[in-house]
């Protein structure tokens, strides 16, 4: 039997109504608890204060030095996703900072971005996979 993967966030509101949630395919499950690793606070999740990563608490740390610092992000990022995403096999994980341009009607902002992809095999089909993603830096958010 071929197993189901729901959408996050989880629609209780369709099952309260008697309406099925939103199925999803493997791959697209993948992605959403990846990007749910990367994006907690430590400490966010209540029932293991290690879950997420460390880049909101490198955020505003706009002293430390950028190559230590990129270093450090992704080192993280590879050993949550390897140990909280038990269905993947992680082989790799490349980070790049860049400079990005923001423009709004009234003012244009500099922010960094960091591009995240995390690369592996999947253990169910072994096929290869890859995570991509970008987020700005200070304050944290999802491109």
């Amino acid at each position: 039997m071929k197993e189901l993967f729901y959408k996050i966030p989880f629609d209780f509101r369709k099952l309260t109504i008697g309406e099925d949630s939103r199925k999803i395919t493997l791959e697209e499950s993948l992605a959403e608890y990846i990007a749910l690793i990367i994006t907690t606070i430590f400490g966010e999740y209540k029932y293991d204060l290690d879950f997420g990563t460390i880049i909101w608490e490198t955020d505003f740390n706009l002293l430390a030095n950028p190559t230590q610092l990129k270093d450090q992000i992704k080192e993280s990022v590879h050993e949550k996703v390897k140990k909280y995403e038990q269905r993947l096999i992680v082989t790799d994980v490349t980070l790049s900072v860049v400079e990005d341009t923001i423009s709004s009607d009234h003012n244009i902002r500099v922010k960094k971005r960091l591009d995240i992809v995390v690369y592996g095999i999947i253990k169910q089909t072994n096929q290869p996979y890859y995570y991509q993603s970008s987020y700005y830096m200070a304050p944290f958010s999802v491109k």
